[in-house]
C-alpha cells in the first residue's frame, strides 16, 4: 500500500498545514527560515510556527500543539539538539518530521542531502516522501543520530556557546585538545550485547556520520536496524589526540580501534562521573542503557 506522503510526491499535491518549530537561537529568520517560508507559502502550505524559549522546550511546543490540531507534518527548524527535541515531542504519533537544518551543524540534513538551499528544503517539506527511519532510546529518550561518551561527551559539555558562534566547529577541536591536555582519559566499561570492553571515547552511531561530514560510522544508516558502535582506546593523551585527529581527517575506525556493527543494545558504565552527548548536545552523566525504539519514525526526505 502507498503512503499518503508517497502519493503525495507522485501528484505534486502538497501538504496541507504544517507546524513549524524553530530555535531562534540557531539562526536568524531573515535568511533560510524566512525564505523557506516564502516558498511554502507559494506552494500552498498553510504554517504554523511557534519559537522555542529555551531547552527542551522544542519537545513541549511540538506535543501541546499536535494535542491542539493536526497537520500534516511537524517540521524542526535548528540544529541537531532542536530535532532532536521535536522527535521526541513526536513519539508516538503518526505525524512525519521534516527538517530546516540551521545551527552550526545539522547533521540529519547532511544524512539525507538536504541542502542549506530554501527552495529545496520547501519542495522536500511539502512534497517529499516520508520514509521510517530507525530510531535509538538512551534512558528510554529518543536519538536519531548518535550517543558518545568519555572524551565524545566531555567535548561537547566543554565547547563555548560563544566561540562556537564564531568559528563554528572548530571550537570542538579546540575543546577536545583542552580536554586531552588538561584531563586524564576516560575509563568506561562497555557493554555490547552481552560483551564486555573497554574504552575511553565510545560513541554508538546510529547513522554514518559525525561532527561534520566525518564518516565515523560508514556502515550505519538511519533505515537499517541495528547500531555500529566505536570504540577509541585512549589510555595515554597520545592516544586520544591520534583518535581524535583520525576523525577530523575523515578516516573511519583506524589502528587500535574496535568498531562493531549490528549492535542491538549497548550499556556504558564508569566508576568515576562522566557526561555523556546525545545528538551533538550534553546528556544525562553515565550509566546509559541505549537499544533501539519498538516503533520507526517517519522522516520526510527529498525526492
Amino acid at each position: 500500500m502507498q503512503k499518503p506522503s508517497e502519493k503525495n510526491e507522485a501528484t505534486k499535491t502538497p501538504r496541507q498545514r504544517v507546524l513549524v518549530v524553530y530555535n531562534p537561537i540557531a539562526g536568524s529568520r531573515s535568511t533560510l527560515l524566512e525564505r523557506t517560508l516564502k516558498n511554502l507559502e507559494s506552494l500552498g502550505v498553510q504554517v504554523a510556527l511557534r519559537e522555542t524559549k529555551g531547552p527542551g522546550d522544542g519537545e513541549i511546543v511540538c506535543r501541546e500543539a499536535l494535542g491542539q490540531e493536526p497537520y500534516s507534518a511537524v517540521v524542526a527548524a535548528g540544529g541537531d539538539g532542536t530535532v532532536n527535541e521535536v522527535a521526541n515531542g513526536l513519539r508516538g504519533a503518526k505525524t512525519p518530521l521534516a527538517v530546516v537544518p540551521l545551527g552550526t551543524v545539522n547533521l540529519l540534513a547532511m544524512e539525507m542531502g538536504l541542502h542549506k538551499d530554501p527552495g529545496q528544503v520547501a519542495r522536500c517539506i511539502a512534497f517529499g516522501p516520508a520514509r521510517p527511519i530507525n530510531v535509538g532510546l538512551v534512558n528510554e529518550r529518543v536519538f536519531l543520530l548518535m550517543v558518545g561518551a568519555g572524551l565524545d561527551g566531555r567535548i561537547v559539555a566543554g565547547v563555548s556557546s560563544g566561540l562556537k558562534n564564531i568559528i563554528g566547529k572548530g571550537a570542538y577541536a579546540l575543546a577536545g585538545l583542552k580536554e586531552i591536555f588538561l584531563n586524564e582519559p576516560a575509563r568506561l566499561r562497555v557493554e555490547i550485547d552481552g560483551s564486555e570492553y573497554e574504552a575511553a571515547w565510545a560513541v554508538v552511531s546510529n547513522s554514518s556520520l559525525y561532527g561534520g561530514k566525518f564518516a565515523l560510522a560508514p556502515s550505519a544508516n538511519l533505515q537499517n536496524p541495528g547500531f555500529t558502535v566505536s570504540l577509541i582506546p585512549g589510555k595515554t593523551r597520545g592516544g586520544l589526540l591520534c583518535g581524535l585527529a583520525a576523525v577530523w581527517r575523515y578516516r573511519k575506525a583506524t589502528q587500535g580501534w574496535k568498531q562493531l556493527q549490528s549492535v542491538n543494545r549497548v550499556i556504558i558504565k564508569s566508576e568515576r562521573h562522566e557526561i555523556t552527548q546525545m545528538d551533538g548536545d550534553t546528556f544525562a552523566p553515565l550509566p546509559l542503557t541505549i537499544i533501539q525504539a519498538p516503533q520507526s519514525m517517519d522522516l520526510i526526505m527529498p525526492g
